[in-house]
């Protein structure tokens, strides 16, 4: 599934890279950080994408503050980094294989349903930071399934995994999480604080 986003597939088939909704998602993500009191100097996004979360995320909060995006995909990687700046980096690589760093925020938006391994993901992001914010899109409801769109999201979108938000609960509980805030956005879409 990774070659998706490394040869180029997933941005011919989705050009805009899903920059239509980071506003949206940023201002999701600043609401569970200022309702749950977070004190952070970093935040570090695990598959940026293209990057236009950080940037507004950026407008928003202290000036001193960093923010790091991570993504595999080369074309993602390369839009985003016309967005960098002092306190803004983006790198070519696979979180998971990054050792060390620590970070006060991890966002994962939009990613989990992507990964092929997501137990072994979740469990190696866990020491990394000291809160991750997760969002995932709640595809396993009775609509989508009626309708069989959950094959279109996996077709255009790379989608390999199903969540509704009981299991996407479950799931962050069952790596070891404890999940501190969660709001269902709408019936297809959930945000979960840990």
């Amino acid at each position: 599934m990774n070659k998706l986003y490394i040869n180029g597939t997933y941005l011919k088939k989705n050009p805009q890279w899903h920059t239509e909704d980071s506003l949206w998602k940023a201002s999701q993500i600043i609401k569970i950080i200022e309702n749950n009191k977070l004190q952070f100097q970093s935040i570090c996004e695990v598959g940026c994408g293209a990057g236009l979360i950080l940037v507004e995320l950026q407008k928003c909060f202290a000036k001193n503050i960093k923010f790091y995006g991570y993504d595999i995909s080369p074309q993602a990687i390369e839009l985003a980094y016309k967005l960098k700046n002092e306190n803004l980096n983006f790198y070519l690589e696979d979180f998971v294989k990054k050792r060390n760093q620590q970070f006060d925020i991890i966002l994962c938006i939009d990613v989990l349903e992507h990964i092929e391994d997501f137990y072994g993901f979740l469990k190696n992001i866990k020491r990394k930071g000291t809160y991750k914010i997760f969002h995932v899109p709640l595809e396993m409801n009775v609509q989508k399934i009626i309708l069989q769109r959950i094959l279109k999201s996996r077709k255009q979108s790379g989608h390999i995994h199903y969540f509704m938000k009981e299991t996407a609960l479950e799931t962050l509980r069952d790596t070891g999480y404890k999940v501190i805030d969660n709001q269902c956005l709408s019936k297809f879409q959930g945000q979960f604080l840990s």
